[in-house]
């Protein structure tokens, strides 16, 4: 147990709890800490000082991550030099019941959280560097931003299927760039029927960028289309002012997303300027089968600090991709489910990556011959969501290796390891 006092902080939206006590565990102050007040935050900063001097030892700040309400005591704390520890909800959880009653409140819970770092329950967590946080935030709006374009892309199709049904077959990707430029001019059959032919086609080769040759071709296959379901089309005027709004949001949140991918680009360009290894983690991590560009940013600014994590299994663990445990007396579960307790947007990220490495090219060539062999393996025996779950662990463990070594991916086999494991062993023994 540590033998310094303790700063207990229970988070909320508009104020925090704060509960200080000894290394006796004996309650020496107590303070509402209102977030817009810089009086009540010197006010905390004044009882922790006099702590220390009373007992001849800094007290430790201790709270649990809630949402980004933690974030303004943890910079400030930090800024006057004190040690703070931020805890995983799940964590300060596991306390709740420490007491036999059932009691809820603020400064309880407060109590609690110094409680459970006293008893050394849990380790030190800090938030990730200023860049890091910058391309954490970034990344994650990325990913939420594309969710609602696909919701609005989903609902545009929709509107386009009763207004047009047969529009895809001649523009596959209704969202296209193209397609947007078409149906924003001519949204009805009727329209499309009644336009200058050689200004709708100007529209299609200009939006295209293509041949004026296919821009004739798609003109005449966009034309007996028109015809075909002129006469069951709902051109309702319902239809065509939905059909403009969500075209007009699509290209809001396109925008948007590359707004978001330039800010994550100047970030990084500016961080390598000043001689930092974010730019050189990013490509390593791009060696790697199936990452990308901001698959990998994800990556970094989700994990942070690769050093902390000195085990493979501790990295399988932080992305949530670890088998739950289920043990009591003589019984052993053996039906357990992905744990699912690390990071959900690691998870995503590490399945596209899992799912890219299992595919085969347009020649039925494997994209990464060692995993697609594996997963047929794992199929065999396994559903193919539980081999694709055994893929994404493979896949932790090779980010591990390569960032562990700071060298670049290379294809090896299982048979490969094992004799270059025996050559590097063969080695050691001879000297």
């Amino acid at each position: 147990m540590t033998q310094r006092p303790i700063a207990g902080i229970d988070v909320a939206k508009n104020f925090s709890e704060m509960v200080v006590i000894s290394p006796s565990c004996q309650i020496i102050a107590r303070l509402r800490i209102k977030h817009q007040s810089s009086s009540d935050l010197k006010k905390a900063a004044d009882i922790l000082k006099k702590v220390e001097k009373d007992f001849a030892a800094a007290p430790v700040v201790v709270m649990e991550s809630t949402g980004h309400y933690h974030k303004i005591l943890f910079h400030y704390f930090t800024k006057i030099g004190l040690e703070v520890v931020i805890l995983n909800p799940l964590q300060s959880d596991s306390i709740k019941n420490i007491s036999i009653r059932k009691v809820k409140n603020d400064k309880i819970d407060a109590f609690r959280i110094a409680m459970l770092y006293k008893l050394n329950q849990s380790n030190i967590a800090t938030l990730p560097l200023e860049t890091i946080e910058c391309l954490k935030r970034l990344c994650r709006q990325y990913y939420h931003f594309n969710d609602e374009l696909i919701a609005y892309k989903n609902r545009f199709m929709s509107v386009v299927d009763q207004i047009m049904l047969n529009f895809r077959e001649v523009f596959p990707d209704i969202c296209s760039k193209t397609a947007l430029a078409v149906l924003e001019k001519y949204p009805t059959p009727e329209d499309i029927l009644n336009a200058d032919r050689n200004e709708l086609i100007s529209v299609i080769q200009q939006n295209s960028h293509k041949s004026y040759l296919w821009a004739c071709e798609k003109y005449e296959l966009l034309y007996d289309k028109a015809q075909e379901f002129r006469e069951i089309s709902i051109s309702d005027s319902a239809n065509i002012t939905m059909l403009k709004i969500y075209i007009d949001i699509i290209r809001t949140w396109e925008k948007n997303i590359q707004r978001i991918i330039e800010a994550i680009e100047e970030i990084i360009k500016e961080n390598s300027q000043t001689g930092e290894s974010i730019l050189s983690t990013i490509e390593l991590l791009q060696t790697i089968p199936g990452v990308g560009f901001i698959s990998a940013v994800t990556i970094l600014a989700e994990v942070g600090n690769f050093k902390k994590f000195s085990k493979p299994n501790k990295l399988v663990a932080y992305f949530g991709v670890d088998p739950s445990v289920v043990q009591s007396g003589q019984f052993v579960g053996t039906k357990n489910k992905m744990s699912k307790r690390g990071s959900e947007i690691l998870r995503r990220v590490l399945f596209c990556v899992a799912f890219a490495n299992i595919r085969t090219k347009r020649n039925n060539q494997p994209c990464n011959p060692v995993l697609y062999e594996y997963y047929q393996r794992k199929c065999e025996q396994k559903p193919k969501r539980v081999a694709l779950g055994a893929v994404m662990r493979k896949i932790v463990c090779i980010i591990f290796a390569v960032m562990r070594n700071n060298k670049p991916f290379e294809f090896r086999t299982p048979e490969e390891h094992i004799q270059k494991y025996f050559s590097k062993a063969a080695v050691v023994n001879c000297k």
